[in-house]
């Protein structure tokens, strides 16, 4: 089985310069504390507080701790070990959550895999990483999850990858009972602060999704900036219904929590109305998600008529109105906008100690230790208070992505970090967020190309020309949608293109939830697609209905 084992000096991109470096530990923004760690030092100092609830589960940090060396001892013995990549795609379920941990704890690297991804994109990830182990659940919303994993590691020449699964059975595949129902138990690697433990896909405007990859110390440097900025300690508990598997996840649910030993609760899908009776029930201190979801919590708890324990809801990954905001102040839920990236996940940070207008006019205030340039479209840096498109550098910025050339194209020699997005730095530090020049759709938090979408519309035979922009959504912020040229008019429906993507494997999420057939899509002059202009259409046409 050629499968990857990953270290730093596989990441070809520009290093942090020693005098940064030296600064950032002054500053105590990094240390040289280790994922691998991070479980047991957390048993060793909140031992009896609670550490993760999901439904009618509940376990201590020194229950997580076992179950977690049982779980890091069965890798062990599968011959998983420090630098082999385990991909995990699951449900928000606690089984998911200590697997996850063990992952780290065995000095493995961590490749969560969002838990829409579908063949297509599964097909990708496999692809770059060359997991070791895979984790899944049997089944999770119609989607068989565990078949189609034995599908893509056959394919790809990965027939022996160790396999666990969640909540059901399948030939080839250890049930977690097995995988944690051991005497043996397994202590944590002896692995290095700079060396990669965190693999996450964005989507860029290229067509596959990149593999950003974390160290510790760069994971763990960015967990302490948030418990730091909102005050977090062994006395709050996090609500987390946003994936396990995405960056919002990551630090709320998992590693700010062990950080400072407060207990999180899991919830497997967003449903408002559960959300406000477990925020209640648990006495949730903090959560953070899209602004769907601080939206849709507002309006339960107003329809419930409680007042949240909330102290701290922090919103981002998609754009917030103000509206939305000052619903959510009327009813006690004080929220912060935040600013960043899988590569770089806070640009910025805010609390409730921040006045009302900055926390809903600004994406907030650039974060301790980190550096924001405001560029023009000729890389020249633009003075405070003008747009232009933001570069950022920081202490718990990636190491690097996987892909050589993708470095090239959003690195420099010095480490700023191109990052797609357009906005503005006032004369006080605030960062506004004014638009985007990546080729993206952003739904609801959820980041991925428009390309990947256009490749595959084009290899269904009746298609000559296709583009995907973002549409206004109330729910999401921005949806798909198409723009088509056919070769012959009326070739195809738009119940052909979409069972033509969901046969492509496609995430449901991507397939456009508008179609427009036209004549000819608007070029430049050298030939490329002007895509502003079908924004434009695509909000006339959801203005008129």
């Amino acid at each position: 089985m050629n499968r990857t084992r990953l270290t730093a000096t596989d990441i070809v991109a520009p290093p942090v310069a020693p005098d940064r470096l030296a600064e950032y530990r002054r500053f105590g923004y990094i240390s040289d504390q280790t994922m691998s760690a991070s479980v047991v030092r957390a048993a060793r100092q909140w031992g009896s507080q609670p550490a993760v609830i999901e439904g009618g589960h509940q376990l201590t940090y020194q229950e997580l701790l076992e179950v977690v060396e049982r779980a890091a001892a069965w890798l062990a013995g599968a011959g998983i070990g420090p630098g082999d990549v385990v991909c995990w795609q699951t449900p928000n379920w606690w089984e998911a959550h200590v697997l996850g941990l063990a992952v780290w704890h065995a000095g493995a690297v961590s490749c969560p895999i969002a838990p829409f991804y579908r063949e297509h994109e599964l097909r990708q990830v496999i692809q770059q990483v060359r997991p070791a182990a895979v984790v899944t659940a049997e089944t999770f919303r119609g989607f068989a999850h565990a078949e189609a994993f034995d599908d893509l590691l056959a394919g790809a020449g990965l027939g022996d990858a160790a396999r666990v699964l969640l909540r059901g059975t399948r030939p080839g595949w250890s049930p977690f009972d097995v995988v944690v129902s051991h005497g043996r138990r397994q202590e944590s690697a002896a692995v290095g602060a700079d060396d990669p433990c965190l693999i996450l896909f964005t989507s860029g405007t290229t067509s596959g999704a990149k593999a950003a990859v974390h160290s510790s110390r760069t994971l763990l440097a960015e967990t302490r900036q948030l418990a730091d900025a909102w005050g977090l300690s062994w006395e709050d508990v996090a609500y987390m219904a946003a994936p396990l598997q995405h960056i919002t996840g990551v630090l709320n649910a998992m590693t700010i929590p062990l950080q400072v030993g407060a207990s999180a609760v899991l919830a497997d899908r967003w449903e408002a109305d559960v959300a406000v009776a477990d925020i209640v029930r648990h006495r949730v201190t903090y959560s953070a998600g899209a602004t769907v979801f601080l939206q849709e919590l507002t309006e339960a708890a107003r329809a419930a008529r409680v007042h949240l324990p909330l102290r701290m809801f922090a919103c981002g990954g998609a754009a917030v109105p103000r509206a939305v905001m000052e619903r959510s102040e009327e009813q006690g839920i004080p929220a912060a906008r935040v600013y960043g990236m899988t590569e770089l996940p806070t640009v910025t940070v805010m609390n409730r100690a921040y006045p009302f207008d900055l926390r809903a006019e600004t994406d907030g205030a650039i974060a301790p230790g980190v550096q924001v340039r405001v560029v023009g479209t000729d890389g020249e840096p633009l003075a405070a208070g003008c747009a232009g498109e933001l570069l950022v550098r920081g202490p718990e910025q990636m190491l690097g992505y996987l892909d050589p050339a993708a470095n090239r194209a959003a690195l420099d020699d010095a480490g700023w970090f191109s990052t797609g997005d357009v906005g503005l730095v006032d004369g006080a530090g605030y960062v506004t967020i004014t638009g985007r020049v990546k080729d993206v759709i952003n739904r609801g938090g959820e980041k991925f190309s428009a390309r990947d979408i256009e490749d595959l519309l084009l290899t269904h035979p009746a298609v000559r020309h296709a583009a995907v922009v973002p549409g206004p959504d109330a729910r999401f912020g921005e949806v798909p949608v198409a723009f088509i040229v056919f070769d012959q008019p009326g070739q195809a429906s738009v119940d052909d293109l979409s069972r033509h993507l969901h046969a492509t494997g496609l995430a449901r999420q991507k397939t456009p939830v508008a179609w427009h057939f036209v004549d000819a899509l608007p070029m430049t002059p050298s030939g490329k697609v002007k895509k502003f202009e079908l924004v434009a259409t695509a909000n006339t046409a959801e203005r008129l209905g």
